[in-house]
C-alpha cells in the first residue's frame, strides 16, 4: 500500500512538472513591414521598403524570459539614386591598348527587388503590466541568418557622356559612338543578381495584450541590421568591354554581390499556448 502511494505521488509530480513546461510554450505568427535601406561607400544611404511573415516557437527558460526560433519570409525593394555623377576606370580597348574610361551622367538610378528567407533566434522578455493585467511591455533581441533569392536589378542612366583617355599618347577621345565614346544619351539595363547571405542583429519592443488564458496579441517596433561590413572601395558604375556596361551600385566580386540592409518597421503578432 505504501509503495502504491509513493508511486502515485511520483506520477503526480512528473505530470505537474510536464504541465508546467508545456504551459509556457507558445507558437507565434507575425506580419511585419517597414522602411529599409542599404549603405555602400559609393551610394551612401538608399531608400526602400520591406514586407514579411514569420512563424516562431517560443520556449520558456525562466520567469518572464523565453527563447524563440523559427522562419521568416519576405520581400524587399530598394532604390538607389545619384545625381551629377562622374567616374573613371582602367580598361583595355578592342585593339589591346590600355586607357582610362571616363564617364559623366546627369542621373543614375537602380531599382533592386527580391525575396529572402531567414532563420531568427531571439530572447524575449515580458515586463511589468501597463495599468491592466492584460497589457504588459515586452522586448526581444537576437540574431538571424538571412538567405537571398536572386534579386532583380533595373538600372537607368540619364544623359551619359563618355570618353577614353590614353596616357601613353596624352590623348582623350570623345568618339566614335560605335566603340562607346561620346554623348550616348539615356541607357538602361536589367539583370538578375546573386546576393551574399549573411547574419543580422535584431531587436523589437512593444506591448502584449492577453486575449484569453492561451491567446495573445503583440504590437511593436522592430529593427534589424546586417552585420557584414561595406566595401572599402567605391563601385565603378560603368565599365568598358567593347562598349559601355552599366554595373550595379552594390559592391561585390564576379557574380556575387553584397546587400547591406537595415530595416525599421512595425510588427503585429498573434500567439497561442501549446
Amino acid at each position: 500500500m505504501k509503495t502504491i502511494k509513493i508511486t502515485s505521488l511520483a506520477v503526480c509530480l512528473l505530470l505537474g512538472v510536464s504541465t508546467t513546461k508545456v504551459m509556457g510554450q507558445e507558437i507565434e505568427f507575425a506580419v511585419l513591414g517597414g522602411l529599409t535601406g542599404s549603405k555602400t561607400p559609393s551610394t551612401s544611404i538608399s531608400n526602400g521598403h520591406t514586407l514579411g511573415f514569420s512563424a516562431l516557437y517560443l520556449h520558456p527558460i525562466k520567469h518572464n524570459l523565453s527563447f524563440g526560433a523559427g522562419l521568416e519570409f519576405g520581400a524587399y525593394r530598394v532604390t538607389k539614386e545619384l545625381n551629377n555623377y562622374k567616374g573613371a576606370v582602367s580598361s583595355i580597348d578592342g585593339q589591346g591598348d590600355a586607357f582610362e574610361f571616363r564617364y559623366t551622367m546627369a542621373k543614375f538610378k537602380e531599382d533592386l527587388s527580391g525575396n529572402y528567407l531567414s532563420i531568427p533566434l531571439k530572447i524575449q522578455y515580458e515586463g511589468p503590466t501597463l495599468g491592466s493585467e492584460n497589457l504588459r511591455l515586452y522586448a526581444a533581441v537576437g540574431l538571424k541568418y538571412q538567405m537571398y533569392f536572386k534579386a532583380n536589378s533595373k538600372r537607368t542612366i540619364e544623359d551619359l557622356q563618355t570618353s577614353g583617355y590614353y596616357p601613353q599618347w596624352d590623348a582623350e577621345l570623345f568618339g566614335p559612338k560605335v566603340v562607346g565614346f561620346g554623348k550616348l544619351g539615356d541607357k538602361s539595363e536589367e539583370e538578375k543578381l546573386k546576393m551574399n547571405n549573411g547574419f543580422f542583429v535584431l531587436g523589437e519592443v512593444g506591448v502584449k495584450y492577453t486575449l484569453s488564458e492561451d491567446q495573445s496579441l503583440y504590437i511593436g517596433i522592430y529593427g534589424d541590421c546586417d552585420l557584414a561590413s561595406t566595401n572599402k572601395e567605391n563601385t565603378a558604375l560603368l565599365t568598358y568591354k567593347n562598349g559601355e556596361k552599366i554595373n550595379s551600385a552594390l559592391g561585390g566580386e564576379h557574380d556575387s554581390y553584397k546587400l547591406r540592409l537595415f530595416t525599421l518597421g512595425i510588427k503585429l503578432k498573434y500567439s497561442f499556448d501549446l
